[in-house]
């Protein structure tokens, strides 16, 4: 599976069960391990995010990502914090376009969104929160809400951001330095 794969320096963190999520498909055919402290947990907005999410909802008895808004409920983790746990070999990649570097991870069983992996040297996993069970952390920001169509109105429960709030960019920073340092 694109971006979910065991390394050396995963199992020296695995011993982190007191902030063990699992994301379970609709199912229960494949299940997707996180531990350890969350990079942010967001509703993201993105014009992309929104086209995956009705993208993902024509596939046959898909649950709905999207929610009332129009965002995607998305929990960060480090890549080397995440791993399959139970039916790997069925998770499928869906990509917007052919060329795009971002992979929506469901499961072919029931054709549940579970994560989202890339191409690229990104440093992180989006897990969707809808399919978390265990510890979830509570909803920081909404972001890309630039993206919002006309006469939508974003709930206020959260403080929402045309783009990334300082936080969520510090954070990302902050985790790939630790991955650096094996931390």
């Amino acid at each position: 599976m694109p971006g979910l794969v065991e390394s050396p320096s995963m199992r020296s963190t695995r011993g982190m069960k007191d902030s063990l999520v699992i994301a379970r498909c609709t199912c229960g055919q494949v299940e997707i391990e996180a531990w350890g402290k969350p990079i942010a947990s967001v509703i993201c907005h993105c014009d992309d995010c929104q086209a995956a999410g009705r993208m993902l909802a024509e596939l046959e008895n898909a649950p709905p990502l999207l929610d009332a808004a129009g965002g995607t409920g998305n929990v960060l983790y480090r890549k080397d914090r995440v791993r399959p746990a139970k039916g790997g070999h069925l998770l499928a990649a869906h990509k917007l376009t052919p060329d795009s570097k971002t992979n929506r991870m469901v499961a072919k069983c029931c054709n549940a969104p579970m994560a989202i992996t890339f191409d690229d040297a990104r440093h992180w996993v989006p897990l969707y929160r809808d399919r978390l069970e265990g510890v979830v952390p509570p909803v920081q920001w909404r972001i890309c809400t630039k993206f919002v169509p006309a006469g939508v109105d974003l709930p206020d429960d959260v403080p929402g951001y045309a783009m990334y709030p300082f936080g969520m960019m510090a954070g990302l920073a902050l985790s790939a330095v630790a991955m650096l340092v094996a931390r």
